[in-house]
């Protein structure tokens, strides 16, 4: 083989390296899993692991996910659109920053009800009907799902009564539970920590 066959030769092999290097390129982009406002937390996190840090960075609300519990209940049923809504954050912005840390393109726009969390009214001030208090969050610390308790406290209002549920995350799943059953849901958006203040009431 001449030196000029040799060095055609390797031209071509490299045109075909690179060729293959930008097609497996692109599949893997186009391949990735794409985060919309309906992105479970849970997904989100199984897709993407390293967006654990990103939502703590985003806020300190997130220090949260830190506990096994809520990743196994609260992640699973929340999706972000419903974390923003509730925690009182720019959905599209937290969709892009997401989008962003993980190489996907084509920003998200959107349009988030700050006035409802899924039939849920977020409310700027408590209830005075509160007459019963639960506190989970010693419980969800120690591992344990406070559902059938709150549950049974809820059940044993009186009509017009109110159970006052504080969580130290949104308790999406737990709270549609209670609207299934016919009481009114409300809450206060997260505190900075994000811990949340849900009202449960007898109609």
């Amino acid at each position: 083989m001449s030196t000029s066959e040799y060095w055609r030769l390797l031209r071509i092999l490299l045109i075909f390296a690179y060729y293959k290097a930008i097609k497996g390129f692109y599949r893997m982009n186009t391949n990735k899993t794409d985060i919309t406002p309906d992105t479970k937390i849970a997904d989100l996190l199984l897709h993407y692991p390293t967006l654990e840090q990103t939502l703590k960075d985003y806020s300190s609300a997130f220090a949260a996910l830190d506990n096994p519990a809520l990743r196994d209940t609260v992640a699973k049923a929340t999706s972000l659109q419903q974390l923003a809504k509730a925690g009182g954050y720019d959905i599209a912005e937290m969709i892009n920053t997401l989008r962003e840390a993980v190489g996907i393109s084509s920003p998200q726009s959107c349009v988030c009800d700050a006035d409802e969390y899924d039939g849920i009214a977020v409310l700027s001030a408590a209830p005075t009907s509160v007459t019963d208090t639960i506190d989970v969050r010693p419980m969800i610390a120690q591992g344990n799902h406070p559902k059938d308790i709150v549950i049974k406290r809820a059940a044993e209002l009186s009509k017009g009564e109110t159970l006052e549920l504080i969580a130290p995350f949104v308790p999406a799943p737990l709270l549609d539970i209670l609207l299934g059953q016919g009481f009114a849901v409300s809450m206060l958006p997260p505190s900075t920590d994000g811990t949340v203040r849900a009202f449960i009431r007898q109609k």
